[in-house]
């Protein structure tokens, strides 16, 4: 018998915006709302039905595998990866930019509320995520979302939410929305039961991911940014657990080839059933193993027909630039030289010949600056982006963002 999983109910609460309003607006805002009422789940049995179990046992050989293959490849995968991951959790909350204007804002060091700039941080949360060998739970949670926000939104970068937050429905009140999360006077204890629900060792990693990320979801502890966040908190979870400690698992982009079934999927963690998030991580990472293992081989032929474009010496530093822009497609002279320990003349100087061979491309990105990048790195992103992408036609009642 399979045992039922601690499902989301209500509880009614008084109403009163704090927004602006006319007499005729406040006079039409309701009195009281449903918040729900998220139960803890650090001890519950997460009891799954064979065939989800089954995918979990595919889609942890897979990931095994693919992240010893990151250990021993010779080419700095990781960093475009990264980037990709990042990108993909990002167009999930409908952010998108193009990977040179990405590089660009990420050279520039550009805060702000700019799409490009959105996804630069989310990059260095994401880089925290598959970095840290802390043990997972509040202080990495709100440090992620620290490195995510603070350029944009920094009054709640790195906070809790003392305010509602709902999916759907109207601006003005949370009435009729799709989901609305938990009165933020819970938030102490349901982020605390959280923390030890991520810390066991006896549910399957991908499982206690998978599980971790919608309880998150539901909780929703932050005005914004819950979602990305949320997503690379999947990340820290299996790098803890050993299952990713090489490298960088695209698993956003697997995601996003069925947006619709991933807001599904937390519908039903809410309701009791824990089947479709699990399955659907597991099918997410499968396909992420499937997108990198791709990723690689085409960054591999890139850098072949580079050696037979370069007409340096063997010696020269042109060489060791290419192995930089490989990590990094987008760079300027000062940042490069002090990388490659070398002058910014002889730096300078390599670039312009790796021009002349038809690798490299400059063009003036800021007053006084001037920055070198590899088209193809960057067109591969693009179409990464775009293979990630494919997917079903989103519905129209799709989870929106929250308020």
């Amino acid at each position: 018998m399979m045992i039922a999983w601690p499902h989301v109910s209500h509880e009614s609460l008084p109403w009163a915006s704090s927004a602006p309003l006319s007499v005729r607006a406040r006079a039409k805002q309701p009195t009281e709302y449903e918040s729900s009422l998220v139960p803890g789940i650090a001890e519950a049995p997460p009891t799954l039905h064979p065939d989800t179990l089954a995918a979990v046992d595919r889609a942890t050989i897979a990931v095994t595998r693919f992240d010893a293959a990151q250990a021993a490849s010779t080419l700095p995968l990781t960093p475009l990866l990264l980037r990709g991951e990042s990108a993909a959790s990002s167009r999930i909350e409908q952010l998108t930019s193009s990977a040179r204007r990405i590089l660009e804002a990420e050279l520039l060091d550009t805060d702000g509320t700019g799409n490009a700039a959105l996804i630069v941080a989310a990059t260095a949360q994401m880089s925290a995520a598959i970095t840290s060998n802390d043990p997972p739970g509040e202080a990495a949670v709100l440090h992620m979302h620290r490195l995510l926000l603070q350029g944009s939104q920094p009054e709640i970068a790195g906070r809790y939410r003392e305010e509602a937050v709902w999916i759907g429905g109207s601006d003005a009140h949370p009435v009729d929305s799709l989901f609305t999360a938990p009165h933020h006077r819970h938030l102490p204890v349901l982020m605390a039961d959280l923390q030890s629900w991520m810390r066991r060792r006896d549910v399957p990693a991908l499982v206690l991911a998978a599980i971790a990320h919608a309880q998150f979801e539901t909780i929703h502890p932050f005005v914004d940014g819950n979602g990305r966040t949320g997503r690379a908190l999947i990340h820290t979870l299996l790098r803890h657990r050993g299952l990713t400690v090489n490298g960088t698992l695209p698993l956003s982009a697997g995601i996003l080839r069925s947006p619709d079934s991933y807001f599904d999927a937390l519908t039903s963690y809410r309701a009791g059933n824990i089947d479709p998030i699990v399955r659907l991580i597991a099918d997410a990472a499968l396909r992420a193993t499937e997108l990198g293992t791709w990723l690689g081989r085409e960054i591999a032929e890139i850098r072949g027909s580079w050696n037979e474009q370069v007409t340096a010496r063997r010696d020269a530093t042109d060489w060791r630039v290419l192995d930089v822009l490989i990590r990094q497609p987008l760079v300027d002279v000062p940042g490069l030289a002090a990388e490659l320990n070398v002058s910014t003349a002889n730096t300078g100087k390599a670039l312009e010949r790796l021009e002349a061979n038809g690798i490299v491309l400059s063009a003036q990105v800021a007053r006084n600056r001037r920055a070198w990048r590899a088209p193809e790195i960057l067109e591969l992103l693009d179409e990464f982006a775009e293979k990630a992408g494919r997917r079903e036609v989103p519905r129209v009642e799709a989870e929106p963002p929250s308020r």
